[in-house]
């Protein structure tokens, strides 16, 4: 097998996430996924991932991202202002009803899932719909389109002159959760976190452009599309780290219930808030609970 070993911060909800997606692209690119956390260095946790073949996963990660389309996926029969490249797909990962506007007349594109592909693989993205019984951690919200917050997230925003994604700022594989000015974000990586009512006034809304990882926005929303945080409220998230090596279908358990398998020194817990800001949530820099 081949492993690949990356720095993570584990009070950063975001990284935590984007190692789950990592796993989850891996599995899918590579097969036979398994994933573990290492904290036995106090100045400096990290992520291990091994896959089946010889090549590093966390590269060939970063290479698909780096050449991956993506198109908007529409449901079949539903009259909407869909986008002309989106496909019509008779299998929909949520209630129509996800897809209405605020004032519940008609449809909205903006939280459209989307296809993520290369040639030989793809994988469907929907991780902030609800339909499955499980709670969607969705922070963007307004006029944002989830598919462009990803193509931001990935090639820069082109209304925003200098801002990157993880193609212009081509990460390297063994530290790739580094910051630049990202002109897209999903809300997951906490050193973006900020609360309007706190520092008075809408950043989103003054165009500010915040210092995040175009990896982590784009990772945790493919990490987070097979496993969700435990909801403890509104505005707080519980989530888990585990060491020891596990199958990717485990790992998914244990990010929020390791204490089903794991003996108590084997993982820990984090508590996120996401803010006092009923519009803009983020993922704030977590505790050790």
């Amino acid at each position: 097998m081949a492993e690949s070993k990356i720095p993570v911060d584990l009070f950063n909800p975001g990284q935590v996430f984007a190692c789950l997606g990592f796993m989850e692209l891996a599995d899918v690119l590579l097969g036979d996924a398994e994933a573990a956390f290492d904290w036995s260095d106090a100045a400096q946790s990290y992520f291990h991932l091994l896959t089946a073949g010889d090549k590093a996963p966390v590269k060939v990660v970063l290479d698909f991202l780096e050449t991956a389309t993506l198109n908007p996926v529409s449901p079949l029969g539903a009259d909407g202002p869909w986008p002309p490249n989106a496909t019509a797909s008779e299998v929909f990962p949520s209630p129509l009803s996800e897809l209405l506007k605020s004032n519940k007349k008609g449809y909205s594109a903006s939280n459209l899932p989307f296809v993520i592909r290369n040639n030989a693989h793809e994988i469907c993205i929907s991780s902030w719909l609800e339909g499955d019984g499980r709670r969607a951690l969705k922070l963007f919200a307004g006029q944002q389109v989830a598919v462009q917050l990803m193509i931001n997230v990935l090639t820069g925003d082109e209304n925003k002159p200098g801002t990157q994604g993880v193609r212009q700022l081509c990460p390297p594989d063994d530290d790739p959760f580094q910051v630049g000015p990202v002109g897209g974000r999903f809300g997951y990586d906490s050193r973006g976190a900020w609360d309007a009512i706190n520092v008075g006034s809408s950043l989103d809304e003054q165009g500010v452009v915040l210092l995040i990882s175009p990896v982590v926005e784009s990772l945790s929303v493919i990490g987070l599309e097979f496993a969700r945080p435990e909801f403890l409220s509104t505005y707080e998230i519980r989530y888990a780290v585990w060491q020891g090596r596990l199958p990717a279908s485990l790992a998914r358990v244990a990010f929020t219930q390791p204490d089903k398998f794991a003996p108590h020194s084997n993982y820990r817990y984090f508590h996120s808030h996401l803010g006092d800001d009923k519009q803009y949530k983020k993922c704030f820099s977590a505790q050790e609970k």
